[in-house]
């Protein structure tokens, strides 16, 4: 996945700062990788309250993709994405959030 510090699309992955809040506009795998990183830099509550924040948006935008999906293979792989992001959020929830990352990187 990552090579050099960076993922595989060349988003550098080496500086993440705990404390800046991900953009999450989509459950893409550049976003999905970005906030896997976020979740192994974040030590403090605050850090924990920003990547429950973005977990939610995640889980958000599978809800609404759900909502619409047809296609039946894509609509397993969303919600397969949606309940790991749930689960994702509660172990952050829980203080957990390298367990967190460990759950969303098979997305990645």
């Amino acid at each position: 996945m990552k090579e050099n510090g960076c993922d595989q699309r060349g988003v550098d992955l080496t500086n993440v700062n705990p404390s800046h809040i991900i953009t999450v506009e989509s459950f893409s795998v550049d976003v999905l990788r970005s906030l896997v990183a976020h979740l192994e830099a974040s030590k403090d509550f605050e850090h924990l309250v920003y990547r429950e924040a973005e977990l939610d948006a995640v889980w958000s935008l599978t809800a609404f993709c759900l909502l619409d999906e047809d296609d039946i293979e894509k609509r397993k792989a969303v919600e397969l994405l949606h309940l790991s992001v749930q689960r994702a959020h509660d172990l952050v929830a829980a203080g957990q959030p390298e367990a967190a990352a460990a759950i969303l990187r098979a997305f990645c």
